[in-house]
Formats: structure tokens, C-alpha cells, sequence
């Protein structure tokens, strides 16, 4: 099942957020435009501040920057699949 993802990108950069499972927590990833990065950020039922960590080796899921949300909605969907 592919998440159903929110678009919560802004000038500075791409995102998506979603829910998964029965417990509550809310998920997002984020690529700063123009850059090989990812950071995954998880914020548990309850919790008032979000958790986050650069993705290791993020060329597993995007071979360049993404241009377009388009673009960085495949490499989220690549993401939460893998």
C-alpha cells in the first residue's frame, strides 16, 4: 500500500507527510531544493516536536536533485516502499 502523502513542501524545500498504522504518528520527508538530501522525521501520537535524521545514502532513492514536486513525490514514493 502506497501512503497517501500531503504536500507540505515550501520555497526552501521539497515535502511530504503521512500517516501509518493504528498508532498515531505522523511522518515526513524532506529534500532541501537543489540538494542529494533526504531527512526522515517522525512525530509520535502525543509528542509536541517532530524527531529527524538524514536519510543514509540517499542516492538509493534519487540519482540527481529533484527539480519538480513531481520528481521528489517518485522519490518519496521509492522511499516509503523500499
Amino acid at each position: 500500500m502506497v501512503a497517501e502523502f500531503k504536500n507540505v513542501s515550501n520555497p526552501a524545500t521539497f515535502g511530504v507527510e503521512w500517516t501509518a498504522g493504528d498508532n498515531g504518528s505522523t511522518f515526513q520527508l524532506v529534500n532541501v531544493r537543489g540538494q542529494m538530501t533526504l531527512m526522515f522525521g517522525i512525530k509520535t501520537a502525543g509528542a509536541r516536536e517532530w524527531s529527524a535524521v538524514p536519510v543514509v545514502d540517499p542516492s538509493r532513492f534519487m540519482t540527481s536533485a529533484p527539480k519538480t514536486f513531481a520528481e521528489f513525490r517518485e522519490i518519496a514514493t521509492a522511499y516509503v516502499t523500499a
